[in-house]
């Protein structure tokens, strides 16, 4: 079953609500790190959907993620659209990257998301036969088109409801979304959002258990 479809309790007035911030495409040494201060200065929790190639980069960023308390969680290899691979490349694509990620940090990943949210019925049965839950979005800040930071704000605050998935970028040209992400976590906590990581919102298991 697709965890956005897993019914969650009714909230009480004065409950807050649950949102996820995600973040896909990294680490990097750029804004990777500019977003992990972000997130601490203020005490947020996220997930990381990270790339294969980029975590073989830069595994000390990877080991920061966790290390901060933030969940990390498969994003390909090197970001094809998966759609059109065979599936034999699509197994490489994500064993490979669960791979370098267990080796770095001690955990694999369940939790996936395919690049560019590119799925159909074909890959959906391929990822889940793998093991993994694949988790998509329904609050798309369009950062990796390099606008700036009011922009993303007026893309993310409007459509923002209870249990929301916001999708942000960490790599790439994302200057806005550094600009953008103390304001956004302000006003969301100011309405009663509360942030939490991606397997929290789902109630689903980040990461393999042996």
């Amino acid at each position: 079953m697709d965890p956005r479809m897993q019914k969650q309790p009714p909230f009480l007035p004065n409950e807050p609500k649950r949102i996820a911030l995600t973040f896909d495409d990294g680490p990097d040494l750029q804004y990777t790190p500019e977003i992990l201060e972000i997130l601490d200065a203020y005490g947020v929790q996220s997930s990381f959907f990270c790339i294969g190639s980029q975590v073989q980069k830069f595994p000390n960023v990877l080991r920061r993620m966790v290390r901060d308390g933030h969940v990390v969680a498969n994003h390909s290899w090197d970001h094809p659209y998966l759609t059109k691979e065979s599936k034999s490349s699509v197994r490489m694509q994500l064993e490979q990257t669960s791979d370098i990620i267990e080796e770095t940090v001690g955990l694999r990943p369940r939790l996936f998301r395919p690049p560019y949210g590119d799925i159909n019925e074909t890959l959906s049965t391929q990822v889940h036969s793998l093991g993994y839950d694949i988790v998509l979005w329904d609050v798309d800040s369009v950062d990796w088109s390099g606008i700036s930071g009011p922009s993303i704000l007026s893309n993310v605050l409007p459509p923002l409801k209870a249990d929301s998935i916001l999708l942000h970028h960490c790599a790439g040209n994302v200057s806005g979304t550094v600009d953008a992400l103390p304001y956004l976590i302000e006003v969301a906590k100011a309405i009663r959002y509360q942030f939490v990581t991606i397997d929290v919102l789902l109630g689903t298991p980040a990461y393999c258990i042996e």
